[in-house]
């Protein structure tokens, strides 16, 4: 016996503009392909802040929104209407159900990845009246600290980025709490003349990939599940409007850092430090070993291990291992090559020995680490507390 479900009317006012909010319409889209029952009877505007949204005269059975304010909250919740939220961008007291990515640990990500460049300088620049910047910038200095790192900070809320960019010490890396304030980062360094990566390494959140790799010198950024948070969000809707109450407060962890030409730099003192790095990165396709680093540099073993340990606090080996992890990170996160083409493209001899390292080292299977980025995985409702490794 067919069995035809009622339609779903479904409002949606996400952000068309920016990266995260056209991933996650991505993310929506798909539950809708998957769910024939499910209409979008009010598409999302070309700009979520601008002030025609009006879901009141909307004829909808639910909604998805990127509430930016209390007063959206309060308008959403005065429906009366099953509505999940996206957006982590100002804390109300009156709440939606709210699926967002994990800003704590997106600011850890950060830290992790900027403490392997070896510079001494570091910087956040955030914007206090948005709650995901404080998050991740909270974060990110709490890491930086537990590393004995001092970082300075910049509030764009008042136009001070020049200014604070140019007192910053050289060399120096930058945080930016999303893709659009490391652009202005950017922007910054070009007018007081510093060069990036060299002077002001740079690096943002969201991996809008078209605004990251149009410019002269592509921007590194952390990729975040933005597709996976918007079929996430449409599947706890529909658990909602079945009468199921959703979860209060989900997030989603960050995929991994993509790193682009504004990171790449290798700021460490000893210039033999740095060959090796950049020898490194120029091999991390292939499967080297400290012996390859060693014959390229024509330096002992001994000397090379001491020098490795005093500028980056770690040895020639575990280096070797973090850049082809990396590396199978980026491939898994961003290509549809097999595991195993991912295994041989990043420096493993196979994919046993892949999946045997990259569990060690990310602490979960190459498979599991790209299905995170991937629709229709059941997900765990986490607290947003700041969770330690």
């Amino acid at each position: 016996m067919l069995i035809c479900m009622r339609q779903r009317a479904i409002g949606m006012a996400v952000d068309t503009v920016g990266s995260y909010g056209r991933e996650a319409i991505h993310g929506i889209m798909e539950f809708c392909h998957r769910n024939p029952h499910w209409v979008i009877a009010v598409e999302p505007r070309t700009w979520v802040y601008a002030p025609s949204q009006e879901p009141e005269d909307w004829n909808v059975d639910g909604l998805i929104v990127q509430a930016y304010s209390q007063d959206v909250v309060d308008r959403v919740r005065s429906l009366g209407l099953p509505a999940i939220n996206i957006s982590n961008t100002r804390h109300c007291k009156r709440q939606l159900p709210t699926i967002v990515p994990d800003d704590q640990a997106i600011g850890r990500m950060a830290a992790e990845y900027l403490l392997t460049l070896g510079v001494h300088h570091y910087g956040f620049c955030g914007l206090s009246l948005a709650e995901y910047s404080v998050l991740r910038g909270a974060a990110f200095i709490q890491r930086m600290a537990e590393a004995g790192v001092f970082v300075s900070e910049c509030d764009n809320a008042e136009p001070r980025l020049d200014g604070w960019l140019a007192a910053l010490p050289k060399p120096a890396a930058v945080f930016c709490c999303n893709d659009f304030w490391a652009h202005r980062t950017l922007s910054a360094a070009r007018r007081g003349g510093f060069q990036v990566p060299d002077q002001i390494a740079v690096l943002g959140v969201d991996d809008d990939e078209l605004l990251n790799t149009i410019g002269a010198l592509p921007m590194s950024s952390i990729a975040i599940p933005a597709t996976k948070i918007g079929y996430e969000a449409a599947r706890m809707l529909e658990a909602a409007l079945n009468g199921q109450p959703p979860p209060r407060h989900t997030t989603l962890p960050p995929l991994c850092v993509v790193p682009r030409a504004t990171t790449d730099v290798a700021n460490v003192d000893d210039p033999e430090v740095a060959a090796a790095l950049r020898h490194i990165k120029a091999n991390v396709a292939r499967p080297i070993q400290v012996d390859d680093v060693l014959e390229h540099l024509a330096v002992s073993r001994r000397s090379l291990e001491r020098r490795f340990r005093a500028s980056l606090g770690r040895s020639i080996a575990l280096e070797i291992r973090r850049a082809h992890i990396e590396r199978a990170k980026q491939l898994l996160s961003n290509t549809t090559l097999s595991v195993g083409e991912v295994a041989q493209a990043s420096g493993f001899t196979s994919v046993t020995l892949l999946g045997v390292v990259f569990r060690r080292y990310v602490g979960e299977s190459p498979t599991t680490f790209r299905e995170r980025s991937r629709c229709g995985t059941p997900l765990k409702s986490v607290k947003a507390e700041l969770l330690t490794r």
